[in-house]
């Protein structure tokens, strides 16, 4: 089964419900205190429970870092395999999934910054766009989920000098060499441990063309769990002092290791999942109508959740209907205006890519 034949089952509500959390991650922080500042009625283990799923951030975002090397690192050494790797069309590819939503989203940013009186740097913008934020730049319009787009872009460049290396002539060997370097160099600045993550998922991706191991689903889920556990321990907590039991766990960067692991083992298993209905499938394809817009809704959210705490600055002390709807509203706001954003940009990105093909290859089909 060749990929373009592949259809990856589930994975497009993943890649939305990652993102959505974490929108709804960064949006309560913006309308509640920290649990433990709560009214004493507040506190209870429901609402426990709500503020321990939404204070998981960077592990949402280390889905879309396995999900991102399963699909485009998996894919890539599957083109390697079936000697079917076109380097114009990669770029082409990587370059405009990256900046056809991103360019619009800078721009948002900026305008909110102006509205609310926040400095914008030119070298900050530039940074951002070529992947340096958090290495020699902040983040643009303080923008700063974009962290994770420093390392998306490595991952790609990498991914493509390493496949340059292993089937170019000697010359553009010599230069893609160079490249896994100056990459290699990149990551002694940034957390080599996503780049284990990315990896990893690429490490699984043949998998979802063999027969499902529910052993190997089962053990995932129960890596996922230990992981998602131990990197929770370790997170810096104003509520909960856990520092007792610092000296039994492992490092958060191990706690990451297991956590993407169990995420890799158990996506191929998810993409043989079938749907066995109508029903089904369309719950499935209803996803797809979701993640097509996740991308963009996680570059936009941020400046979207920065305009309410600049015109509602104040946080809330206890949890009901009052706060719970100005909640709701703020995730709602979010995902209309990602919406909006993606319907004349992320969209038109096959037509764009198109465009440049034709440039690249005349009328030569792909």
């Amino acid at each position: 089964m060749t990929a373009k034949q592949c259809h990856f089952y589930w994975l497009d509500w993943v890649r939305f419900i990652a993102a959505f959390m974490v929108v709804a991650i960064h949006a309560r922080g913006g309308v509640w205190l920290d649990w433990g500042r709560l009214q004493a009625g507040s506190r209870t283990l429901l609402s426990a429970i709500f503020f321990a799923v939404t204070r998981a951030g960077t592990e949402w975002v280390l889905v879309f870092f396995i999900l991102s090397g399963f699909l485009v690192g998996g894919k890539l050494i599957e083109r390697l395999e079936n000697n079917t790797f076109d380097l114009r069309v990669y770029m082409i590819d990587r370059i405009t999934r990256i900046w056809v939503p991103l360019l619009p989203a800078h721009i948002w940013a900026a305008y909110v910054a102006y509205m609310a009186e926040k400095s914008l740097s030119w070298r900050e913008l530039f940074g951002s766009l070529i992947g340096l934020q958090g290495i020699f730049t902040r983040a643009f319009a303080e923008n700063y989920p974009l962290w994770s787009l420093a390392y998306e872009i490595w991952f790609y460049f990498l991914g493509g000098c390493l496949a340059i290396w292993l089937r170019s002539a000697s010359r553009l060997r010599i230069l893609a060499g160079f490249g896994i370097v100056v990459g290699m160099a990149i990551f002694t600045q940034l957390n080599v441990v996503f780049l284990f993550a990315w990896i990893l998922g690429a490490s699984t991706y043949w998998m979802c063309h063999e027969k499902s191991n529910t052993g190997l689903g089962v053990l995932g889920c129960f890596l996922i769990v230990v992981g998602f556990a131990l990197s929770q321990v370790r997170s810096a907590s104003v509520s909960v002092d856990l520092s007792a039991w610092l000296q039994y766990v492992p490092s958060s960067n191990v706690a990451m290791l297991v956590l993407s692991l169990g995420i890799a083992l158990v996506f191929p298993i998810l993409t043989q999942l079938r749907p066995k209905s109508k029903f089904g499938g369309q719950i499935n394809a209803v996803g797809g109508k979701f993640a097509a817009f996740s991308y963009t809704l996680y570059l936009t959210h941020y400046p979207s959740l920065y305009l309410w705490e600049h015109y509602m600055p104040g946080r809330y002390d206890a949890i009901d209907c009052q706060s719970a709807l100005w909640y709701g509203l703020r995730i709602v706001s979010c995902l209309i205006l990602g919406w909006l954003f993606y319907l004349p940009f992320e969209r038109q990105t096959p037509q764009v890519r198109n465009v440049l093909m034709s440039i690249k290859y005349g009328n030569q089909k792909m």
